[in-house]
């Protein structure tokens, strides 16, 4: 669909009673080849682009509006009936429709976005060219030089906390073992058996170490290691419900010192449970860890369509490492996506950062019952 059709000399469209909402069905790519792309799930075709009168509409009807609405906003019925046999908006009162708001409703979208990521993104980087390394250095120098000229890379937010607890830093590298491994339990019962603060330290200090890692490479003032990129995105929350030595409460982890920072909120198992759709097995001993996004320090860097996909396999990869440091500590955990932002981001605190942060994952650790 390369433009909405625009016709003010007729009156044509859906009945004046129906409203019309964005079709929650409908996921769309920013560029690819210079155009932009998008794909109409409820035809299942792609369409090759979508013009801007119809990005317009599309932004209109985010919430469900009449078509009298629509009309005094500027946008002609047949503009309306286009958009709604393209797929583009539905009949935000038909029993079809409520069937698709729950991709939102139940917080579902993850999958479809990764269901419908680009694949075949071109590199920027002159690959199979047969550049020389050193000239590919720069290539990367000169980008990344683009970047800051534009803004400067973000700062990770870090909490005014109510109080500070230090946890132990282990005196040696971790070092995983084959049995350890083999040995590792899921678990959806946990003891109410505290953890002590010197194997949460651990735990939270092995699992962090490549975080450390590329801010020590960045602290060197070398614009090309902002290219290192493990984990720029990203903080971890810990709700203590059973830590000797730290109170009940949830912390912002600090990596750097592996600090416990107080936000001051102290929330219930059951209050822990509504942000993952009510999950009651996540109670008892040890720690609910909440891996946060802040987003404008991931999209300094990564600038592409296919940028949601990477973000989610790199929280994968961090959940791997908080689980193998906890089953080599002799803990059991359980990991699941179905965290609820909103919920999250009040019993967390998010709105209170002053950056742009979301919780997308959730991870239990403890002693299994």
């Amino acid at each position: 669909m390369t433009d909405i059709v625009t016709d003010t000399t007729t009156d044509a469209g859906p009945d004046r009673a129906s409203r019309l909402v964005t079709s929650p069905l409908f996921f769309a790519h920013e560029q690819r080849g210079g155009r932009q792309c998008a794909l109409g799930i409820a035809e299942r075709e792609r369409l090759r682009s979508v013009g801007a009168r119809a990005w317009e509409l599309l932004y209109f009807h985010l919430q469900p509006r009449t078509t009298r609405e629509s009309d005094a906003a500027g946008f002609t019925g047949a503009e309306c009936e286009q958009a709604l046999a393209a797929g583009l908006v539905v009949d935000a009162d038909a029993a079809a429709t409520r069937d698709m708001f729950r991709w939102e409703s139940n917080r579902w979208s993850r999958a479809a976005y990764l269901l419908y990521s680009q694949q075949d993104l071109p590199y920027v980087e002159p690959v199979g060219q047969g550049e020389k390394l050193s000239a590919l250095s720069e290539f990367r120098r000169g980008r990344i030089a683009g970047f800051q000229a534009e803004a400067g890379y973000p700062e990770r937010f870090r909490i005014d906390p109510v109080a500070e607890y230090p946890l132990p830093v282990p005196a040696q590298p971790i070092t995983y073992s084959l049995d350890s491994m083999l040995a590792r339990r899921s678990a959806r019962k946990f003891a109410r058996t505290p953890v002590s603060s010197r194997t949460l330290g651990a735990v939270l200090h092995h699992a962090t170490a490549n975080v450390r890692l590329a801010e020590e490479s960045k602290a060197a003032g070398d614009p090309y290691y902002l290219l290192n990129s493990f984990y720029t995105w990203l903080h971890l929350y810990v709700a203590v419900q059973g830590v000797e030595g730290v109170p009940r409460g949830v912390y912002q982890y600090d990596f750097a010192r592996n600090t416990l920072l107080a936000t001051g909120r102290s929330p219930s198992d059951e209050e822990l449970a509504h942000t993952i759709q009510g999950q009651n097995w996540i109670g008892d001993g040890g720690v609910s860890l909440f891996v946060v996004v802040q987003w404008d320090r991931y999209q300094w860097l990564y600038r592409h369509s296919r940028a949601y996909l990477n973000l989610l396999i790199q929280i994968g990869e961090f959940g791997q490492e908080l689980l193998q440091a906890g089953y080599q500590l002799g803990l059991a955990g359980w990991m699941t996506p179905a965290v609820a932002e909103s919920r999250a981001a009040e019993l967390l605190g998010l709105d209170e950062v002053g950056s742009d942060v979301d919780a997308m994952y959730y991870l239990k650790l403890g002693y299994p019952r």
